[in-house]
C-alpha cells in the first residue's frame, strides 16, 4: 500500500514539472499586442483609450500598444500579414483588398451606420445631389469617391460629369469653409461638429439613408493569420474594448475627458461635442456593439462591383465575423 502511495506521490511530482499549471503559463506575462489606428486620436477611437485607461486590456492579459501610422494604407497590410495584430479600416478598403487577395477581416463595426455626408456651405443653395451639377468638389483623391456621387446624381437625374473635381488631399474641410470649393465629403461627427462650433451652417446630405448601400466605416480589422493563430487573444481583445465602447456609450463626457487625456493636442471643445453626438450611434440599433450584419457587406460589395471598383467578387462571409464578439 505504501508503495503504491509513494508512485502516485512521485506521478504527481512529475506530472507537476512536466505539465505545468496554467497559473504557471501566465506568469510568463501578458501578450502583447499592437493596434494601428487610421488617423490621429479621434472619438472613433475612444472606446480603446477608455478600455486602455480603466485597465481592462491588462485585465485581459493584454499589454496593448496604439500606433499612429506615418502611412494609414500600410497598416492594412501589416495587419493582414499578422506583422501587427488589430487596426483600424473602412468597409469598402477591406473589400478592395480582399478582392485583391489580401487576407484581412472586419471583427467588430465601430459605428452601426455610415456617419458621412456631402456637405455645403449654407449660403451655396446646394440641398439635394442635383445641385451638385456645375459646382466644384473638394476631392481626397480616392477612387470610390466619383461613383459615390454619381450614384447619388443619378438618383437625383443628375449628371456627374457636370462637377468639376479638385484634388485637396486631407485639406477637404479647410477648402470648404474657405470657400475654395463648393462641397465636400464630411464625417458628421467631426467635421459637422467643428463646423457648428465655429458658427458656420452647412447643408448637408448624409449617405445613410440615401440610394447608397449603407456600409461600416470605421471598423476593426485583423488578419486571417491572427484570427488562426491567435484566436483566444482576438477574443479578448474584443472583450475590452466592447467593454470600453459600452462604457463610452453610457458615459459620454469622462470618455471625452480620457481621449482628451491621451491625446492633449485635440480641441476639448470638439471632443466633448463630438463625443456627445457619437455615443449613441456606436451600437444604435444593432443587438450589442460592434455587430455586423451580412447583408450590409454582400450589398455595398455588389455595389463596388458594379461600379468597376473591384477586381472580382468576393465571399461576404470571408470578409467580416462577428463569432469573436462577446456574447
Amino acid at each position: 500500500m505504501k508503495r503504491r502511495l509513494r508512485f502516485l506521490l512521485l506521478g504527481l511530482v512529475l506530472a507537476a514539472f512536466l505539465f505545468p499549471s496554467t497559473g504557471c503559463r501566465r506568469a510568463k506575462g501578458p501578450s502583447k499586442a499592437v493596434l494601428s489606428l487610421d488617423w490621429v486620436p479621434n472619438t472613433n477611437h475612444t472606446g480603446f483609450y477608455v478600455a486602455l485607461e480603466k485597465g481592462w486590456y491588462k485585465e485581459e492579459g493584454i499589454d496593448l500598444e496604439i500606433q499612429i501610422p506615418s502611412d494609414p494604407a500600410a497598416a492594412l497590410k501589416q495587419v493582414a500579414a499578422g506583422n501587427t495584430e488589430f487596426g483600424v479600416s473602412f468597409q469598402e478598403e477591406v473589400t478592395i483588398a480582399r478582392a485583391k487577395g489580401i487576407p484581412v477581416v472586419s471583427i467588430a463595426a465601430i459605428i452601426q451606420h455610415n456617419t458621412s455626408a456631402f456637405a455645403a456651405l449654407k449660403s451655396s443653395g446646394i440641398t439635394r445631389p442635383a445641385d451638385f451639377e456645375g459646382k466644384t468638389y473638394a476631392s481626397y483623391g480616392l477612387p470610390i469617391e466619383r461613383p459615390i456621387i454619381a450614384g447619388l446624381m443619378k438618383c437625383d437625374g443628375a449628371d456627374v460629369n457636370k462637377v468639376k473635381f479638385v484634388d485637396v488631399g486631407f485639406d477637404a474641410f479647410p477648402a470648404l469653409l474657405s470657400g475654395k470649393v463648393d462641397f465636400a465629403w464630411i464625417f458628421l461627427g467631426w467635421d459637422g461638429i467643428q463646423a457648428q462650433l465655429k458658427g458656420v451652417e452647412l447643408n448637408t446630405i448624409p449617405l445613410y439613408g440615401s440610394c447608397i448601400p449603407d456600409y461600416y466605416t470605421p471598423l476593426i480589422i485583423t488578419g486571417e493569420k491572427t484570427l488562426k493563430e491567435k484566436g483566444d487573444l482576438v477574443r479578448r481583445f474584443l472583450a475590452a474594448t466592447s467593454r470600453g465602447y459600452r462604457y463610452a456609450i453610457e458615459h459620454p463626457e469622462e470618455a471625452a475627458e480620457i481621449l482628451l487625456k491621451h491625446s492633449p493636442e485635440s480641441d476639448p471643445a470638439l471632443v466633448k461635442a463630438s463625443q456627445a453626438w457619437l455615443s449613441p450611434r456606436y451600437q444604435d440599433d444593432a443587438p450589442r456593439w460592434g455587430e455586423q450584419k451580412r447583408e450590409v457587406w454582400a450589398n455595398f460589395a455588389q455595389w463596388l462591383y458594379e461600379n468597376g471598383l473591384l477586381s472580382k467578387k468576393i465571399d461576404p462571409d470571408k470578409a467580416f465575423t462577428n463569432d469573436y464578439l462577446p456574447k
